[in-house]
């Protein structure tokens, strides 16, 4: 263990030493062997020593993990979380545009349940405030540094540390997030220090615009999805919209009654599916609006209100299914998406013989679309099929020679999904986690990186970001990361890394289980970064049941551990001065008879003595 490292660790064990230890607390043989061995031996089982924590983005993930520090459970860890935009709220601050397609009583944190929103799918304003609200409630603004931004981090081995690199913005809005724009960047960079980097940066804010020439010379409002403005000037426009995933699903119908005309530009085929959870939606699919009465039943009974979101919950879960290819429920769906297609376009049967796809139901990403088959049957509507030649001065220039003037172009285009790092991560033996997955991203369970000690990634490759609400998983991480903290909090640890080769094995696991899925079809996906024959490294193989079972218990065999005592019969210095910390405060509320509390499976004994 290098010199410097020893010399931090002792100083923050000598920090939190008890003003008064006797010799009889402390183990005197190590005095003269092991100074960090010492220092723990008067220490007791559990002590932490302070770390300090950085983390990379303000939104649902970055809120969680500050809340694990604010509620204590990470005691003496110091956080700061750098935000690049103006505010919190990450994916749902940037992405405003209209329209969202997940029941957003299952799209909350489990810690901060709200049933006020006014409809069962939710808009993204609505989700912000949300977030806002959460992170004024729960006192977690004061961890958040906003308007900053990494632009590098390198671990540091002699220090065993990773030094951090960050900018000052100039305070705009929204700050774009990748690795070649500098536009809002201020003032000299500067380096902080930690012992444990976090990166809750997302995936969903590298937008990709459309690889299509002249866009620069278009004279009329450009926007791109990901960047929906708060104002967007749309009444009576005559207005272009490019693409068919997700997002431009969502749209259509959302600004279908604003426009004079819209002009949509469709490239691949997609399925069109039933809503998620349709059991609690309304006919068809459609939106509910709830009642005041019915928010404030839920308000004044919580229990109730769960019960409703665990039922939304099992209906979501229990649709997995569907995703293996040769599965009943696939079958199912796809005779269902058939069905609903051909009868929702049934006044305009073109449409569906170019829009209904061969591959399965699920290898894009499923999306409701509530009311866009209806939109693209509209008189307003006009569907320029294939792909764009060019952008120009007064609009598109579309494959086939067709010329469309517009005022309005959007791009419901997506983002840059290759889940390398939005800055130079260097790790140890130099390796960039950028260049490193650029070529592959490999990752373990998602979180963790090999060469990246003390890292720790939220929804990195090999996330469930195609089984549902995200937010049920990022919790489940969270809980996850904490273990290691608490880890190399009080276990005499410096660092932690997956050992190399398991990264690597657990990829070709994911790969090989995916390649039942319906995601493993013939389509340009988001999960493949839109190449169709791209490798499935965004997605979990498996639910999310089984993937939180997995983040349950962390296999500590699959790490290497780096012990601040050189020594190896020094290993378990850190079991202290023989005592738990509660034993040793003068005053505890803790229960320390703990063991006799019965379990759930007690049954008192009945005898006669």
């Amino acid at each position: 263990m290098p010199d410097q490292a020893q010399e931090d660790a002792l100083k923050g064990y000598r920090e939190i030493l008890p003003p008064n230890v006797s010799v009889g607390e402390a183990t005197e043989a190590y005095k003269e062997v092991d100074d960090v061995a010492y220092a723990i031996s008067r220490l007791p089982l559990g002590a932490p020593r302070a770390l300090k924590v950085i983390c990379v983005g303000a939104g649902f993930s970055g809120l969680a993990f500050a809340r694990e520090v604010e509620l204590g459970n990470l005691p003496n860890v110091s956080l700061t979380v750098y935000e690049k935009n103006a505010s919190v709220g990450g994916t749902w601050y940037e992405n405003r545009y209209p329209g969202c397609d997940i029941p957003v009583h299952n799209y909350q944190y489990s810690w901060a349940p709200c049933p006020y929103f006014k409809s069962y799918y939710a808009t993204g304003k609505d989700i912000h405030t949300y977030i806002e609200a959460v992170a004024d409630q729960h006192n977690l603004r004061k961890y958040v540094k906003v308007s900053h931004k990494i632009i590098g981090a390198k671990w540091i081995e002699e220090r065993q540390k990773w030094q951090v690199n960050i900018v000052a913005t100039d305070g705009r809005e929204l700050m774009v997030s990748n690795r070649v724009n500098k536009d809002g960047e201020a003032g000299e960079p500067f380096t902080e220090e930690c012992d444990v980097l976090i990166n809750a940066g997302g995936c969903f804010n590298d937008w990709k615009w459309p690889t299509i020439p002249g866009r620069e010379t278009f004279k009329g409002q450009m926007i791109h999805s990901a960047a929906w403005p708060k104002i967007a000037e749309l009444k009576g426009k005559t207005v272009a919209l490019i693409g068919n995933g997700s997002t431009g699903v969502q749209i259509l119908p959302n600004i279908l009654d604003d426009v004079e005309k819209v002009y949509v530009y469709i490239r691949s085929k997609t399925w069109v599916t039933a809503s998620f959870a349709q059991k609690f939606a309304g006919p068809n699919g459609a939106n509910v609006f709830f009642t005041e009465e019915q928010k404030k039943h839920w308000a004044e009974n919580p229990d109730e209100y769960l019960q409703y979101r665990k039922e939304v919950e099992s209906e979501l879960n229990s649709r997995f299914r569907l995703y293996l290819k040769d599965s009943d429920a696939q079958k199912e769906a796809l005779e269902y998406s058939m069905s609903q297609m051909t009868e929702k376009l049934s006044s305009k049967p073109e449409i569906g013989e170019n829009l209904i796809p061969e591959f399965a139901v699920g290898c894009r990403r499923t999306t409701p679309g509530n009311g866009y088959l209806e939109a693209l049957c509209s008189p307003k509507v006009e569907i320029i099929w294939g792909g764009i030649d060019s952008f120009n001065e007064t609009g598109l220039l579309a494959a086939n020679g067709a010329q469309r003037d517009v005022d309005t172009i959007i791009c419901a285009t997506g983002f840059n999904m290759s889940f390398s790092p939005r800055f130079p991560i260097i790790g140890r033996n130099n390796v960039n986690l950028q260049e490193k997955w650029d070529d592959n991203p490999e990752c373990y369970l998602s979180v963790t990186a090999a060469d990246m000690p003390n890292f720790f990634i939220y929804l990195g490759p090999g996330s469930p970001l195609g089984h549902g609400s995200v937010v049920s998983s990022l919790e489940r991480v969270t809980e996850y990361i904490v273990q290691f903290v608490r880890k190399l909090q009080t276990e005499n640890y410096s660092s932690v890394v997956p050992k190399p080769h398991i990264p690597r094995a657990y990829q070709r696991q994911a790969l090989a289980w995916l390649d039942k899925t319906a995601w493993s079809s013939n389509c340009a996906s988001t999960y493949k970064n839109g190449k169709p024959g791209g490798p499935l490294i965004s997605l979990h193989p498996g639910s999310r049941l089984h993937y939180f079972e997995l983040l349950k218990n962390p296999r500590w065999e699959d790490f290497d551990w780096s012990s601040l005592c050189d020594d190896e019969d020094l290993t378990f210095a850190w079991l202290g001065n023989g005592f738990i910390v509660e034993e040793c405060k003068e005053k505890t509320e803790a229960d320390l008879t703990w063991f006799l509390s019965p379990v759930e499976a007690a049954k008192m004994i009945k005898a006669t003595f």
